[in-house]
C-alpha cells in the first residue's frame, strides 16, 4: 500500500464518502441482510444527502489520491461512523481513522467516548473491543425488510 494520509472531508468529498460507507457496510453486514433489503440500501440515496450535510465532522483516509475510508465524529464524543473500502481492511486504514477520531474527541476535551454497532458485526465488535471498548447496552431498530441489534460500547480517556 502507497502513503496512506488521513485528512479532514471537503464538501466535494461528499460522493466518495458515500460510496465508501455503502460498499464497506454491505461488504461487512452481507451475510446479515436480506437480499431485498441490500438491493434497497444498494439504491438508496437518502445517504447521500446526509453525508453532504455532515462532510464537517468526517477525516478521510486517502491512498493514491482516493479515499478509502472515512470516520464521523462529534464534539459530544461519538464515533457515529468508521468504513474502510474492503480492499484495504488489515492494513492499518482503519487503525489511522481511528486514531484520528480519538485525537479529535479528546482535543474537543471529553472523557469519554461512545459508538454503535451492529452486534452481529463480530469484526467490529473485535476491533473496539482490542482497543478497550465495554459493552453498554443494546437497541433494537428497524430498517425495511430488516430488523437489527445496535451494541452501543464506551470508552473512557484518560
Amino acid at each position: 500500500m502507497s502513503a496512506l494520509s488521513i485528512r479532514p472531508a471537503a464538501a466535494a468529498d461528499s460522493a466518495d464518502i458515500e460510496s465508501v460507507v455503502r460498499e464497506s457496510w454491505l461488504e461487512a453486514n452481507k451475510n446479515l441482510i436480506p437480499a431485498d433489503s441490500q438491493r434497497a440500501l444498494t439504491n438508496s440515496r437518502n445517504l447521500a444527502g446526509f453525508v453532504a450535510g455532515e462532510w464537517q465532522t468526517i477525516n478521510v483516509a486517502v491512498v493514491n489520491g482516493e479515499i478509502v475510508g472515512a470516520v464521523g465524529v462529534n464534539p459530544a464524543g461519538v464515533i457515529w461512523m468508521l468504513y474502510v473500502l474492503p480492499a484495504y481492511q488489515g492494513c492499518g486504514v482503519g487503525s489511522a481513522l481511528y486514531d484520528a477520531a480519538i485525537g479529535s474527541i479528546r482535543s474537543a476535551g471529553q472523557r469519554r467516548a461512545v459508538l454503535e454497532v451492529l452486534a452481529a458485526n463480530e469484526n467490529a465488535v473485535a476491533f473496539y473491543r482490542a482497543r478497550g471498548w465495554v459493552p453498554e447496552g443494546r437497541r433494537t431498530e428497524h430498517i425495511p425488510g430488516f430488523r437489527f441489534t445496535a451494541l452501543r460500547m464506551g470508552l473512557a480517556l484518560a
